[in-house]
C-alpha cells in the first residue's frame, strides 16, 4: 500500500500537469484565433456568385423633374478616401408584391371613406381609372383620393382657400406631432410592421403665399409634417425620390378635427424580404462616370452648378411609383444639400426600354 507521502506527490504532479495543459490549451486557442483572422484578412472568403434569379429587371422609374439634367452640372470629388470608394460587387434585390383588383375593392374604398368622415359616393378620376375621389359634405374643402388597386390614398384640406385655420391655432410640438401621427395610423390600421424602427422625421412649416415653407421652430410655424421612413435592410439604408417618407401627415394647429390634417399621403408598397435574388452591380467608378455624363436622378439641386461630392454609398430606392422590385442605387451626397441617385444593378441585367 502506497504511503500518504507518495499519494500527495502524485496528486500534486497531476494537478500541475493539468494546470499546464489548461494554460497550453488557452495559448494555442489564442494563437489559432489570431492565425485564422490573419488568414481571412489576406484571403477573404469569396461571396457566392449572384444568381440573377428574377431574370432581367425593369429599369427604376424616378420621378419627373423640371430641373436641368446632371450633365449640365460640374462635379468635383472630395471624399474621405480621396477617390470613389469601392462598393460590393453584388447586392440583394427584393420582390415587392402588388395587390390585384377585386370585386370588393370599391366597397372597401367606400367603407374607408366613411370611417374618415367622407361621403361614400365615388367620383372617378379621368386620369386614372383606379383612383376615386370622395368629398366631405360638411367640410367642402376636404377631399380623399383613393386607389382601389393599391389601397394607397391622399387626403387634402385646401388650406389655400381657408388660411384662417392658421390664425390663433396651436401647432403641436415635435413630440406631440409624432405621437398624434402614430395614433392616427394605429386607429385606422395603417401602420405597416416593416416601418417599425424606421426614422420618424418632424418638420415645422409656415404659410407663405399659399404654400408651406420649412421653418426651424414651433413659434414660427403654422403647420407641422411627420414623415415615416423605412428602417435599413441588412444594414443598407432606404431612400426615396422626394424629401418625404412613403407615409406623411401634415397637421395644422386647428382644433377642428376635419381641418387639423391638411395633408395625409399614404404611398406604401410592401417588401417581401423572403423572396430575394442577388445581382451583379456596376462599379462605383462606373456610377460616378454615369452621374457626370447626365445619368441618374438628381434629388436635390444646389444653388450653383459646381457640385462638391463628399459621400458615396449604396442604398435601396423606395419609389412612390409602383415597382416590382426593390433595387439598389448609388447615392451621391454633397455640399448645399446636393443628392443624386444612379441605378446600381449592372446594365446587362436590366430590361432595355423600347
Amino acid at each position: 500500500m502506497s504511503s500518504l507521502t507518495e499519494t500527495a506527490f502524485y496528486t500534486r504532479r497531476t494537478i500541475n500537469w493539468s494546470i499546464l495543459a489548461v494554460i497550453a490549451y488557452v495559448i494555442l486557442r489564442m494563437f489559432w484565433g489570431v492565425a485564422v483572422n490573419v488568414y481571412l484578412t489576406i484571403f477573404p472568403p469569396q461571396a457566392p456568385p449572384p444568381n440573377h434569379a428574377f431574370g432581367n429587371l425593369p429599369p427604376i422609374v424616378f420621378p419627373p423633374t423640371s430641373a436641368s439634367p446632371s450633365g449640365q452640372l460640374i462635379f468635383q470629388l472630395q471624399t474621405i478616401e480621396g477617390s470613389v470608394p469601392n462598393a460590393s460587387p453584388s447586392a440583394n434585390v427584393y420582390f415587392m408584391p402588388k395587390k390585384g383588383s377585386n370585386l370588393l375593392a370599391l366597397s372597401t374604398a367606400q367603407a374607408f371613406a366613411k370611417r374618415l368622415g367622407f361621403g361614400t359616393t365615388p367620383i372617378p378620376e379621368p386620369a386614372n381609372k383606379n383612383i376615386y375621389r370622395f368629398d366631405d359634405a360638411t367640410t367642402q374643402l376636404r377631399h380623399l383620393w383613393y386607389d382601389i388597386v393599391t389601397t394607397n390614398f391622399v387626403i387634402q384640406y385646401d388650406f389655400q382657400r381657408d388660411t384662417g385655420i392658421f390664425l390663433n391655432s396651436k401647432v403641436p410640438s415635435l413630440q406631440e406631432a409624432r405621437a398624434e401621427a402614430r395614433n392616427l395610423l394605429q386607429t385606422y390600421n395603417l401602420a405597416p410592421d416593416d416601418l417599425t424602427g424606421g426614422e420618424v422625421r418632424v418638420t415645422y412649416y409656415r404659410v407663405s403665399e399659399s404654400s408651406l415653407i420649412p421653418v426651424t421652430s414651433q413659434s414660427q410655424a403654422d403647420a407641422v409634417r411627420v414623415d415615416f421612413f423605412r428602417p435599413k435592410i441588412a444594414d443598407t439604408p432606404i431612400v426615396t425620390g422626394t424629401s418625404e417618407g412613403p407615409i406623411s401627415i401634415v397637421f395644422s394647429g386647428s382644433s377642428n378635427a376635419k381641418k387639423r390634417v391638411i395633408n395625409f399621403t399614404y404611398a406604401y408598397w410592401p417588401i417581401d424580404q423572403q423572396t430575394v435574388a442577388t445581382y451583379a452591380l456596376k462599379t462605383s467608378a462606373q456610377a460616378w462616370q454615369e452621374l457626370q455624363t447626365g445619368g441618374g436622378y438628381v434629388l436635390k439641386y444646389p444653388k450653383t452648378p459646381l457640385i462638391t461630392v463628399r459621400n458615396i454609398y449604396l442604398a435601396y430606392y423606395d419609389s412612390t411609383i409602383p415597382q416590382t422590385y426593390l433595387q439598389p442605387v448609388f447615392v451621391f451626397e454633397g455640399d448645399d444639400g446636393f443628392a443624386a441617385y444612379v441605378p446600381a444593378v449592372s446594365p446587362e441585367f436590366i430590361e432595355q426600354q423600347q
